[in-house]
């Protein structure tokens, strides 16, 4: 096979030019962000010069030379290659035993060449040395598996193709032929063949190496994308811990105001999401104060003619979390289109305003009373000494470390006993009472206020007082308590007389009440002959405000009995239906003279409670007659028992003008009567569901209601599930 031997040196090597001079160009764009663009196209360039000098300059240079010297820059060039593949592919390769190797076969060529000439031996050293430098290339490509491109791929099958060939051809010339020639395309036809897969494969690498440039750009691209993905996903998981909002403002030419950028935490800051500020802003500056409106502009405005960072705390009213403070700074920054963005943080900043208006506030009250400060302490012993409360500070081990006089003369101490430090609260309680002092004096200090309650000390002498204690944390401080004590002797004696009194007044009402009653009965009854009608009227009236007055003087009692203890329990076992429907038929005529009438609805066979028979018929002839009172006309008022857990619930409802929301509070109170001119019109003392709960909460049950004004009302109670019933 004959061919034109420069023609195909010429093809050869204006190809190789022409890759090199592209890889020079690219290697300063995009591609050249790869390791080895630049170094692989000086590579390139080296076997170029290595064809020229031993194709195109063979026989117009000495053959030492050309064969030296070409033969070694191809061979250095394969070197590169090799290096630039360990570098790309992070292979720890060194390099001067490498550029060692390649001086090793120029020497071998050179004695081969001028000193010993024998052109099989120096074939079949550069088809070994060429063969070695591709199939080391090839291994280093195999070895990156992890994340191995297809460009990879097609550099690994070069590579290890060329180098088998290559081998393949050192076997061939040292055993088979080794009559080989020295000019390509001019003997045998593996040498032909040979020179032209050489040639061909010279040209593909340079390929390859591009190919695999372009898809090592698109993977760190893709790895780029999905790193942007998972560190967009965590820093939106971060911004949504941040306590306030990131943000970006821009403010175009045309005066539009928008957020490209917010994140969640907007939400909190101004109740808008991002979404709804993303191309216009007037949602935030329409919760702006209108005090503060203009100042928030104004600021913007500066900001964006000197470029200088907006900083300014101002306050916004929210629908949800109403006037709120507010803190804003970020950093302009002119864009192309003429608009300007900021890049800020706000944050809510209401607690600290808050604070620094109260400090103020404080402060300003100390510099006032700072000149005066001796004149009010002075003043404030004499207050604590001339108060009629006891005020005392200890702490949680209960030793009383100040006292006023007030105290001090209740319980009998001199101060000095005070300043000496002996003085202990718990030494002051009775005994019984010692344990849930203590526990109390931890409480307020754990809770720093408690509800005043009634409780007794005693004196030096022992003997008990009552009194009424308050007690609070010491401002300031972390076991120290202060305590008002108001001393009830002289309230307990008062109440003691006005019970006295109460019951001494309603039992001698109660003897000539009753002789009334009765005789205005008989002449309402016509014992005494027919009255006329005139004084008929007259006589009903008495009988029956006397009836009244009766049952006044009974509620009074009751009340009497209850508050003093007095009033005994026969707590059994009472079935709740059958009493019910015996409240109902005794009070069925009361209803009726209010055109109302009484029906039981839902309620079990039978409900079992632990009550007193009798005063539980009071409680029903309470509940029921106050029922009819407010019930419109033609009502039907219904009385139901629910079983619930562990008791009986007894509900009664009417579908009355309702509860006032104003008197709610004190509907079980003593003469509570509400104020409205519907309900002072009916009779009643205002004593009836006092003496209802106290009944109710004596047989240890609850009592309370619902109402809904012109709707309807409900009074229940609930009593304890008898033993015997479970």
């Amino acid at each position: 096979m004959k061919l034109d031997v420069r023609t195909i040196m010429f093809v050869i090597i204006i190809g190789g030019l022409l890759m090199s001079a592209g890889l020079f160009s690219v290697s300063r764009g995009y591609l050249g962000q790869v390791r080895g663009v630049f170094r692989w196209a000086v590579a390139t360039l080296i076997q170029v010069l290595g064809w020229i000098i031993v194709g195109v300059l063979r026989g117009v240079l000495p053959d030492v030379v050309s064969i030296v010297l070409g033969n070694g820059l191809i061979q250095l060039s394969f070197a590169m290659y090799f290096l630039i593949l360990a570098d790309f592919n992070h292979r720890s390769v060194r390099a001067e035993f490498v550029y060692a190797g390649v001086a090793v076969v120029c020497a071998l060529l050179f004695y081969f060449s001028a000193i010993n000439p024998d052109l099989t031996t120096r074939n079949i050293i550069i088809s070994i040395s060429v063969a070695a430098l591709t199939l080391a290339s090839a291994y280093i490509l195999l070895l990156k598996r992890a994340t191995r491109l297809a460009s990879h791929t097609f550099m690994l099958s070069l590579f290890a193709l060329s180098g088998s060939f290559m081998l393949f051809r050192a076997v061939y010339y040292f055993v088979v032929d080794q009559s080989t020639g020295e000019y390509a395309f001019a003997s045998s036809t593996i040498n032909n063949v040979s020179y032209l897969v050489f040639y061909i494969f010279s040209s593909m690498f340079t390929f390859g190496f591009i190919l695999m440039c372009n898809e090592y750009i698109i993977f760190q691209q893709k790895k780029t994308q999905e790193e942007l993905k998972s560190g967009h996903q965590l820093l939106t998981k971060l911004l949504a811990q941040v306590p306030g909002a990131i943000y970006q403002y821009q403010l175009f030419p045309d005066g539009r105001m928008a957020f490209p950028f917010a994140s969640q935490g907007i939400q909190n800051i101004y109740e808008v999401t991002p979404e709804q500020v993303r191309d216009n802003a007037q949602l935030v500056f329409a919760h702006l104060h209108p005090d503060d409106t203009e100042a928030v502009l104004e600021s913007i405005q500066v900001s964006a003619r000197t470029m200088q960072p907006w900083h300014l705390e101002y306050r916004v009213v929210l629908p949800k979390q109403g006037l709120r403070w507010r803190l804003g700074q970020a950093q302009p920054e002119k864009l192309a289109d003429g608009s300007i963005l900021w890049h800020g943080f706000i944050s809510d900043i209401t607690e600290r305003a808050l604070a620094e208006a109260k400090h103020k506030l404080l402060e300003d009250e100390l510099r006032v009373s700072y000149t005066s400060l001796t004149f009010n302490e002075n003043r404030l012993r004499r207050l604590m000494n001339s108060s009629l409360i006891g005020i005392v500070q200890g702490d949680t081990s209960g030793r009383l470390k100040e006292a006023n006089d007030v105290l001090l003369h209740m319980i009998g101490e001199q101060r000095q006993t005070l300043i000496d430090g002996t003085l202990n609260w718990f030494n002051l309680t009775p005994a019984s009472a010692t344990t849930q002092h203590l526990q109390t004096v931890r409480d307020v200090v754990r809770n720093e206020v408690i509800a005043p309650f009634e409780c007794e000390i005693q004196n030096k002498n022992g003997s008990l007082i009552p009194i009424m204690l308050g007690l609070s944390k010491l401002e300031g401080s972390k076991d120290e308590w202060v305590g008002f004590v108001l001393d009830l002797r002289e309230q307990k004696r008062i109440d003691k007389l006005k019970s006295e009194f109460i019951s001494v007044v309603s039992h001698e009402l109660r003897t000539p009440l009753t002789s009334i009653k009765g005789s205005l009965g008989l002449l309402e009854g016509g014992v005494v002959g027919e009255l006329p009608p005139t004084a008929l009227k007259l006589i009903k009236i008495a009988h029956k405000n006397s009836l009244r007055l009766v049952n006044l003087v009974n509620d009074i009692l009751d009340m009497e009995k209850l508050a003093s203890g007095k009033m005994n329990m026969n707590l059994q076992s009472v079935d709740l239906v059958h009493l019910a429907r015996q409240a109902i038929e005794a009070s069925a005529g009361y209803a009726i003279s209010f055109n109302v009438r009484y029906q039981l609805g839902l309620h079990p066979e039978h409900a079992v409670v632990t009550a007193d028979a009798d005063r539980l018929m009071q409680v029903f002839a309470n509940l029921l007659s106050n029922a009819a009172k407010f019930s419109p006309l033609g009502d039907i008022v219904e009385v139901r028992i629910i079983s619930q857990a562990d008791q009986f619930l007894l509900e009664i409802e009417d579908h009355g003008s309702g509860i006032p929301l104003e008197f709610r509070e004190r509907i079980f109170g003593k003469f509570a009567q509400a104020d409205g001119t519907t309900t002072r019109q009916l009779e009643g003392a205002g004593l009836g569901l006092n003496i209802t709960k106290a009944l109710i909460e004596n047989m240890h049950g609850e009592i309370g209601f619902r109402s809904e004004e012109n709707i309807a009302t409900v009074f229940w109670f609930a009593l304890p599930v008898s033993q015997e019933h479970t």
